[in-house]
């Protein structure tokens, strides 16, 4: 169990929640659900919201970066009489840059794995909301063998 969170970070009061769940547990329980939906729903937020700011940042890194080089490319043109862009700088001219936009970069293995991590998360959120939704809940991947036999057994009894 977590200690230490400063109480202007804390969701709810623990003395007030230990009282409320021992009073009136069927209110407890409506309202964790209602804060574990809140958090998973601004987690996916805040998951979308990265993902989308990295993709940007990459966007633009990746255009900046062609565009460097190829200004670096007709400077170097430009000056070859004179040796280059490197000849006339000295060593403040030659930097490596890495390309961490390139299909093995860092930006683009993270801006990967938050995207998994966005997709796998919209695909396990949301509630069944059917009719049968229940039997979902309740049999999980035995539904369809309860589907058969549960009216069988209402028959019977």
């Amino acid at each position: 169990v977590p200690r230490g969170v400063p109480h202007e970070h804390k969701a709810r009061n623990q003395i007030s929640a230990g009282f409320e769940s021992f009073l009136f547990w069927w209110v407890t329980i409506n309202k964790n659900a209602d804060w574990m939906n809140y958090f998973y729903y601004n987690q996916q937020r805040l998951i979308n919201y990265t993902r989308d700011a990295i993709k940007g940042i990459a966007e633009q890194q990746d255009a900046t970066s062609r565009m460097a080089w190829g200004n670096r490319i007709a400077l170097d043109m430009i000056l070859a009489e004179k040796g280059g862009v490197c000849v006339m700088l000295g060593n403040k001219c030659c930097a490596f840059i890495p390309n961490n936009t390139a299909p093995d970069g860092t930006i683009t293995k993270a801006l990967q794995r938050i995207t998994t991590l966005a997709d796998k998360l919209a695909k396990y959120s949301g509630i069944d909301s059917s009719l049968t939704g229940w039997l979902d809940s309740w049999f999980g991947k035995w539904k369809g063998m309860a589907v058969s036999i549960l009216p069988s057994l209402i028959v019977v009894a």
